[in-house]
């Protein structure tokens, strides 16, 4: 379902994180190699990278495209109780 349209449009990009009416949307950064620039997008749910020749407007869009793990997949899994051991050193028969 898609969202409903604000009669206010805003669409800002601040130090890198790009946010809209609908809150924080993604976060990126452009890093300069010699005559190549490369970007990297990241949104909650996936990464992109993109390569460009600068002022020429050639660019190599989504050159990089991988799927982030959810919060919850990282996650340790619950520790199995304690139980005592039927084996031990102490008895002694």
């Amino acid at each position: 379902m898609t969202n409903k349209k604000s009669h206010i449009n805003f669409d800002r990009t601040i130090a890198g994180f790009n946010i809209s009416e609908h809150g924080l949307k993604s976060y990126s950064k452009t890093f300069k190699l010699g005559p190549l620039s490369f970007t990297a997008n990241v949104n909650g749910k996936s990464a992109r990278g993109s390569l460009a020749i600068p002022g020429t407007g050639i660019s190599f869009r989504n050159l990089l495209h991988t799927e982030l793990p959810s919060l919850d997949d990282l996650k340790t899994p619950d520790l199995p109780e304690y139980k005592q051991d039927e084996w031990s050193d102490d008895d002694q028969e």
